[in-house]
């Protein structure tokens, strides 16, 4: 959004200083980012993300190409910047005894969001403008349409029993509307507050869709129905919310063992062309 680019630049500015955009070269960017990767972001409390600074050198770059191509400066020094390697990927998800000592700290408001997010592969957007119209609670199913998921490709995705049961016991209006009321607004002073009470450390809200995806997965489902269920397109962006532990390796199958067998196999694989008879 417009704000949200007005943001990024202003961050540029207040950090590399009202300077010239002829001033602007790449050693003055590189000292930048070594001093934002050194901050702690104000609204979270933790080291700002390097895919954060990219956002910003981004917008910044993106604007500085525009002026350029409309003449309004002579020179761009940072139009060739790479940006820096992101290695953003949480490790962090919730046991069953952490979640329920967070579920029990939240407040009535969020207690229903936390609980489909901890259950369910959604986004807390897909969440938060939930509807009544797209629970199906006699199938099973929520079923969001291409308009209200971030790849807008629409999908169906199956409810947990326990969340049926909570959502048993919500008022539900005659004339259906949204689950978790009009505002459809996310209050994180009081998620915060329940994370702190609950005596769990770096845990935001977004880590409850890799706890409901890591949790499928270790519960047997299938790679693919899994991903049908998330909304991911791609194996890249679904093994960032994958997390396997050592523990699990311990349980590692191995495929001669399976097989009841100890010895040597052959691996040998005839690569050469085969003379065709006619």
């Amino acid at each position: 959004s417009f704000s949200s680019i007005k943001k990024c630049l202003r961050i540029c500015v207040d950090g590399i200083g009202d300077i010239p955009v002829s001033q602007l070269t790449q050693n003055r960017l590189e000292l930048f980012r070594k001093k934002r990767l050194t901050e702690i972001s104000a609204r979270k409390g933790r080291p700002v993300k390097t895919s954060t600074i990219n956002r910003d050198v981004a917008n910044l770059k993106a604007m500085l190409k525009k002026a350029l191509d409309h003449s309004k400066i002579e020179s761009n020094l940072i139009r060739w910047v790479k940006p820096l390697e992101e290695n953003n990927v949480r490790e962090r998800v919730l046991c069953q005894e952490e979640f329920e000592s967070l579920f029990v700290h939240c407040t009535a408001s969020l207690k229903g969001l936390v609980l489909i997010a901890y259950y369910l592969p959604m986004r807390q957007g897909e969440i938060l403008d939930l509807t009544w119209e797209e629970i199906d609670l006699k199938t099973g199913f929520i079923r969001l349409g291409g308009h209200r998921t971030k790849n807008k490709t629409g999908r169906v995705i199956p409810l947990h029993p326990r969340i049926i049961e909570y959502l048993q016991g919500m008022p539900r209006p005659i004339n259906g509307g949204y689950v978790f009321g009009q505002s459809r607004r996310f209050n994180r002073k009081a998620y915060n507050k329940a994370v702190i009470a609950a005596g769990i450390v770096d845990f935001n809200f977004h880590d409850l869709r890799h706890c409901a995806i890591n949790n499928l997965r270790l519960a047997g489902n299938d790679h693919f129905t899994i991903k049908e269920a998330s909304g991911h397109k791609t194996d890249i962006a679904f093994q960032r919310y994958n997390l396997v532990t050592e523990e699990e390796m311990k349980g590692m199958k191995w495929l001669d063992l399976k097989q009841g067998t100890s010895g040597t196999m052959d691996t040998y694989m005839d690569t050469k062309a085969k003379t065709r008879i006619v």
